[in-house]
């Protein structure tokens, strides 16, 4: 279910998206609306409230759009944030703050459709489970937890923040359930989890649980540039 918040002080605005919504049932998702920005930053701080997508309107008094995506991504660093804009002029200043999408006016059901469908995979994306077996027993953990894959001749062991795993799979076997999006090869030995690079140091990548694996120099600058592609969609 994908949890949407909708801020914008137009009501025909709001109205337009919701006549939207309502043609778009077919899809898995829920979201409540608000008409000021403090309105809905004072509900995320006081109730914790955390939605998957925010989709603002630029222009609002008291606190814009982007100023209230900057706020929220202090709270929430995973947030997705969509902006309603009428003018192309601020299109270059929404994506200063690395945003994942906007909507230009007038709002269509076929806008609207583009980046839920977006926003859904995405989701989907950094979700996703990778199964595998070993001695006989078949496990199933999330790509999200799983900080890099190590090569030990026919094992592999799954390294995650908590604990290790190993199984018996090819590099081929292994790549089948990942998206190279999300993880990349810097070694023979290694394939790593970009979200969890905690710095690129020199020839060496330095991971959350502080680890620090060799980078061939083969990989170095495909690395470099999934690594800044990712951050530009996560941030």
């Amino acid at each position: 279910m994908l949890n949407i918040a909708v801020c914008d002080d137009s009501r025909t605005d709001v109205e337009m998206l919701e006549s939207a919504f309502d043609k778009l049932a077919q899809y898995q998702f829920s979201y409540e609306v608000y008409f000021t920005a403090k309105e809905l930053l004072k509900h995320v701080i006081d109730y914790g409230e955390m939605y998957h997508l925010y989709i603002f309107d630029i222009e609002m008094p008291e606190m814009n759009g982007l100023q209230l995506a900057k706020e929220i991504r202090k709270i929430d660093a995973k947030a997705l944030f969509v902006f309603l804009t009428g003018y192309t002029q601020y299109v270059m200043d929404v994506f200063e703050v690395i945003t994942f999408d906007y909507i230009s006016k007038p709002i269509t059901v076929e806008k609207l459709e583009s980046v839920l469908l977006k926003a859904m995979q995405y989701l989907h994306m950094i979700k996703r489970d990778f199964v595998f077996q070993f001695r006989k027993n078949q496990f199933r953990i999330s790509c999200d937890d799983i900080v890099y894959f190590e090569k030990k001749g026919r094992h592999a062991v799954i390294h995650t923040i908590s604990e290790n795993f190993k199984a018996n799979m090819t590099t081929e076997e292994i790549w089948k359930q990942l998206d190279d999006k999300v993880f990349a090869h810097i070694h023979v030995s290694y394939i790593i989890n970009l979200g969890h690079i905690r710095a690129i140091d020199g020839d060496e990548v330095v991971m959350d649980n502080e680890e620090r694996l060799l980078i061939a120099r083969s990989h170095k600058q495909n690395l470099k540039e999934k690594h800044m592609e990712f951050v530009r969609r996560m941030v």
